[in-house]
């Protein structure tokens, strides 16, 4: 009888903390109803300067000889420009 007593107190236990624990994390952000807000998805751009990959939300977005080209900052932009400058 002690046992099954035992192993109620450690079920009760377990899903005490996992409700007060693990599902916090899985509620971050979550509005019910609507979609979560990530962005699982979205297009990922290289930089044209220093090849690395940013989401199309948070890419420099720059017109260059009538191209639309997307950078991950201001500053990569700036350099890619001042490049293509020179090798003309």
């Amino acid at each position: 009888m002690r046992v099954i007593i035992y192993f109620a107190v450690i079920y009760f236990l377990y899903r005490l903390i996992k409700k007060f624990f693990i599902s916090n994390e899985a509620r971050q952000g979550y509005v019910p109803g609507q979609p979560p807000k990530t962005s699982i998805g979205e297009d990922l751009l290289e930089d044209p300067y220093c090849h690395t990959y940013i989401p199309l939300s948070n890419a420099y977005k720059a017109s260059l000889d009538d191209k639309t080209l997307y950078f991950c900052s201001k500053k990569c932009f700036e350099e890619y420009a001042a490049n293509q400058k020179d090798e003309a």
